[in-house]
């Protein structure tokens, strides 16, 4: 197969293939581990500094024109020596996994309806987490002060099937003529306990029933959520 990084082109031997579940999508992800030899110091230099470079996306297999095929990127990658100076070779092994490129046309939070104009999530242990930026009604953005706990999320555009999520924070803000927000949910997962105390929210949920309870800390809570500039940092580093 031959794949492009940047200006990087190299014909590497796929060596073995496998296949997971996204767990943003449900859908059928291609895995691969590839193999190619870097005869010359440049090349050898050039695949390990793409290597790193590549570990979010941006490899392309190509087809027969020369054409990207199929994104990847990079989870492992690792050289061996092979020969005595001048003459050996660097032999490359390559880990790589199909790349998903998602786009949330509408996001829908219990009741309220966004499309976002700025939207980023990613996966930390096995759990979904999102972002998104969009405008938003006035009564919309009153619901969204009162969601607590778990609610329905559908990321429309990327899948079809709500997931039970919570809103982990917002803020709001002036954007144009407009209200905008930012607004960030992650799955619900069972609380646990290890040695740092709480994981997966559980303390948090405690005090979010007492706000909840309670509509001037909700009002406090909302009038401080208040920013400036809501365009104004990246939703995902």
């Amino acid at each position: 197969m031959k794949f492009r990084a940047g200006e990087f082109e190299f014909t590497a031997s796929v060596v073995e293939s496998g296949q997971l579940d996204s767990p943003q999508t449900g859908n059928t992800l291609q895995l691969l581990t590839i193999q190619f030899r870097a005869q010359k110091a440049g090349v050898h230099e050039s695949a390990v500094t793409e290597a790193l470079q590549r570990q979010a996306g941006g490899l392309y297999s190509l087809d027969d024109a020369d054409q990207p095929e199929m994104e990847w990127r990079v989870r492992e990658s690792n050289w061996t020596y092979v020969g005595t100076e001048p003459w050996g070779v660097n032999h490359h092994v390559w880990r790589i996994e199909q790349v998903e490129r998602l786009e949330c046309t509408r996001l829908v939070i219990a009741s309220i309806s966004l499309e976002p104009y700025d939207y980023a999530e990613n996966v930390a242990d096995g759990r979904v987490r999102l972002a998104a930026r969009a405008l938003i009604s006035e009564a919309d953005l009153s619901t969204l002060s009162h969601v607590f706990g778990a609610v329905d999320v559908t990321r429309l555009g990327i899948s079809d099937t709500a997931r039970r999520m919570r809103v982990s924070g917002y803020v709001w803000g002036e954007s144009a003529d407009a209200l905008a927000v930012v607004v960030a949910c992650e799955d619900v997962a069972e609380p646990r306990v290890t040695v740092d105390g709480f994981r997966n929210g559980a303390s948090g949920e405690e005090l979010e029933d007492l706000i909840a309870a309670n509509e001037d800390l909700i009002g406090r809570r909302h009038a401080r959520r208040h920013v400036a500039d809501v365009d104004a940092w990246r939703l995902m580093e």
